[in-house]
């Protein structure tokens, strides 16, 4: 058996554990809290890379290491290319060469929506699918494209941004996130606060109001999902992020509003699922990614 180590950045959280090559986890998780300075405009996210791995090093016999990250990621190199406010000072980033000469090892790094992507197209819910895009909503919008089991990354490696698509005139993840879906319930009804979790509840308990933003809210997104669909016609869409964590009730909304729009059925993917492994997906795309590279 082999030992990798799959890690998955973000910019609240660092989250670490050991796979084998088939990837299943040795259950050796460890989590940090992410180190930024945002006064300075700095952060100490390659620093606390290496902790994690020295600290594995101690105990076992590490072949190499697979990292997912925020940002934009030039997946040849392993360089951050480009990175949000989130993460200041990220950019310029080289995790391959700092990992290669303090410790010797094989290194991947990945864009986390991408290794999402490849972790559900491997051992998730999109398991022996060729062509898949996984999607992501929260604070905004992702996606990770899967072409032939192959990642879709692009020239400048900005492939999947599609938050930044067009739909109605603004960026589709000004109305389609969690985040818009929240701001537009608290608009109609007036309250503060709020957050996917209590929106739901309100949805469970028949508030209109509710009802009538989920039914906004679909509508704008698949509007987007329906232009994903002519361009790629994916064996399979996942869908990921905190609000499908309950899926049914949404799937069966998005597949009815996608068959009311839709030119002919034969258009849409095969299967439109909700993701299933979790915040272990990146890591363990992370370690698929390694093993696409790397031979051990």
């Amino acid at each position: 058996m082999k030992t990798l180590i799959g890690i998955d950045i973000g910019g609240t959280a660092i989250k670490a554990d050991l796979y084998n090559e088939k990837g299943d986890s040795l259950n050796v998780f460890k989590e940090v809290s992410t180190q930024i300075d945002h006064n300075k405009g700095t952060n100490n996210i390659l620093g606390q890379i290496c902790d994690l791995i020295t600290d594995y090093c101690k105990n076992y016999e590490i072949k190499g290491v697979g990292i997912s990250s925020a940002g934009v990621i030039n997946s040849e190199t392993g360089e951050v290319v480009y990175a949000g406010y989130t993460i200041p000072g990220y950019i310029g980033t080289d995790f391959k060469k700092t990992i290669r000469e303090k410790f010797a090892l094989p290194v991947s790094v990945e864009n986390d929506v991408n290794s999402a992507a490849l972790g559900e197209s491997w051992l998730g819910t999109a398991k022996g699918m060729k062509n898949v895009v996984m999607i992501t909503v929260g604070t905004g919008i992702g996606a990770g494209v899967i072409i032939n089991d192959q990642i879709v990354n692009g020239h400048r490696f900005t492939a999947g941004e599609i938050g930044y698509l067009r739909v109605a005139g603004h960026d589709w993840q000004k109305l389609a996130s969690t985040t818009a879906l929240v701001e537009m319930y608290e608009k109609k009804s007036g309250k503060t606060k709020q957050d996917g979790r209590l929106f739901f509840t309100a949805v469970k308990n028949g508030d209109p109001l509710a009802l009538e933003t989920l039914d906004i809210f679909i509508d704008y997104l698949t509007e987007g999902l329906l232009s994903i669909s002519y361009l790629l016609n994916p064996d399979g869409i996942v869908l990921g992020g905190g609000i499908f964590s309950e899926p049914d009730f949404l799937l069966a909304s998005i597949q009815k509003s996608l068959f009311e729009k839709v030119q002919d059925e034969r258009f849409l993917p095969k299967h439109i699922l909700a993701a299933s492994l979790g915040n272990a997906a990146g890591r363990i795309g992370a370690i698929r990614h390694f093993l696409n590279q790397h031979s051990l």
